[in-house]
């Protein structure tokens, strides 16, 4: 039986497709912040769980490499389909599968990835266990998501929630909670660290952000017309996430904290 809910599927897949291919390059910073953090190197074994169209998964694959695998997994066939249509290397394998129910060969990757997918997992503490058990020891989960208490989740909350096709009943992570599933899964407290970070997503006008946001969370439930929508998704995000102009792009904030545990 399925343990894992199928969120991304039918219009959110859809409109999620839509905002990253119409604005490739908002997300720069998160691709810099996996690049620092998962730093995949040639020949490495990596797993990515809830990943979605594959947002990071090209630099991934090239970073490691023929020599190396990396198997890309989410539970979404919908998302996938989109994915497997732009991945043609022969050392990533990609999967219909969540978190919960992975069953990988134990300890056969050095690393295991995800970002933004772990509070979407109905059974946290069963998807952090297969994570640790896919690792080598000396290996590492590198989990980016949303944190109890930030900006972030407040927008996840009041808006998302509200307006998005699916809703977004899910479980925001606190420090202390993030540390718990580490530990029950097996990692050692001293070998757990939890880092912020603030990546800036960039637009070249207000416009895009609210296309952007609205389309990725696919807030189809707001009143109006598409442009009420957009604008009330960009009043939103001001309000609660916080925009800068700067340098000639319209900068908006998405607060996150990165989980960082070592087998």
């Amino acid at each position: 039986m399925r343990k894992t809910k199928i969120e991304f599927s039918g219009v959110r897949a859809k409109l999620y497709d839509e905002a990253l291919e119409k604005y490739p390059l908002a997300r720069e910073e998160d691709i810099q912040l996996m690049e620092k953090y998962l730093n995949p190197q040639k020949g490495e074994h990596i797993l990515g769980f809830g990943e979605g169209n594959g947002f990071f998964c090209k630099v991934i694959a090239e970073s490691v490499g023929s020599t190396g695998n990396y198997l890309v997994t989410d539970p979404s066939p919908d998302q996938l389909n989109n994915l497997k249509s732009k991945m043609s290397y022969s050392w990533v394998d990609v999967k219909e599968i969540g978190a919960e129910e992975l069953n990988v060969v134990p300890r056969s990757f050095d690393k295991a990835w995800s970002f933004g997918a772990l509070h979407h997992c109905q059974n946290q503490t069963l998807s952090v266990k297969q994570i640790y058990d896919s690792l080598r020891y000396g290996g590492k989960a590198i989990i980016c998501d949303v944190f109890q208490g930030s900006a972030l989740a407040k927008h996840f909350d009041v808006q998302v929630a509200r307006y998005c096709v699916t809703g977004h009943e899910v479980k925001f992570l606190s420090d202390e909670f993030a540390k718990s599933l580490c530990f029950l899964a097996g990692f050692e407290d001293t070998k757990v660290k939890i880092v912020e970070i603030n990546p800036k997503w960039k637009f070249e006008s207000e416009e895009a952000l609210g296309e952007f946001v609205y389309k990725l969370h696919a807030m189809t439930k707001l009143p109006g017309n598409l442009k009420e929508k957009i604008n009330e998704t960009i009043d939103g995000c001001k309000k609660i996430l916080g925009v800068e102009y700067k340098d000639g792009m319209y900068n908006l904030n998405w607060p996150m904290k990165m989980i960082i545990a070592e087998k």
